[in-house]
């Protein structure tokens, strides 16, 4: 009898040991897919706006120290003065898109780069990570993500291709881009810190009841 309570205990550890692993891998796995899930609505927002942005051809905004002409940007009309004497630049999508992402990044810190193989301008040049991805895309994938270290923390960094439309040749026919062609594409990197505060507070729940089961 003794014997086979032993037995059933050692079973019973077992399950209770087997139900945690489970369920914390589970957890872990959960919080990358949220991770993702927000990399890949940032990026949707920002395929909307630009288009919007494109549609528009283009929206003037008040020239400022922090928005100055885009020097890249060569299209007639791309500097206006109204007639009150204020002076207007010429926002492009990409010009708008980069603005949004330093305020984003800004506020909740969320790391999105508008990249290329051939960028027009240099400080959108691919990193090495960038690179691969848009060469990925080249032969017909359509989405990179994977855990990266940046600057030192951890961030679910995931990236996705640009394709040109019709709207798009204003700025990038000159690079020799077709309607359809994939000019780049828009990495996202989600900090995980925060969400890795919420994984150890549920790891810590899941501890706690798995240890009251056995």
């Amino acid at each position: 009898m003794k014997h086979l309570i032993n037995l059933t205990t050692l079973a019973w550890a077992l399950i209770v040991a087997a139900s945690f692993s489970w369920n914390f891998y589970q957890k872990n796995q959960g919080i990358l897919e949220i991770a993702l899930i927000e990399a890949r609505i940032a990026f949707q927002k920002d395929v909307v706006y630009r288009k919007w942005n494109a549609i528009q051809g283009g929206v003037y905004v008040k020239v400022t120290k922090k928005t100055p002409p885009n020097p890249y940007l060569t299209v007639p009309e791309r500097d206006i003065k109204t007639t009150s004497g204020q002076f207007l630049t010429l926002i492009n999508p990409a010009y708008m898109t980069r603005q949004v992402h330093e305020l984003e990044e800004l506020e909740k810190g969320v790391k999105s780069h508008i990249t290329s193989l051939i960028p027009i301008r240099p400080e959108n040049s691919a990193d090495g990570w960038e690179a691969s991805a848009l060469q990925e895309f080249e032969r017909g994938k359509t989405e990179i993500s994977s855990l990266q270290i940046i600057e030192g923390e951890d961030y679910m960094r995931m990236m996705r291709p640009l394709i040109t439309e019709k709207q798009c040749l204003r700025c990038h026919a000159v690079q020799g881009y077709k309607e359809g062609d994939i000019r780049g594409g828009i990495s996202v990197a989600i900090p995980m810190a925060p969400l890795r505060a919420i994984l150890k507070k549920q790891q810590i729940n899941l501890a706690l009841g798995h240890g009251g089961l056995l």
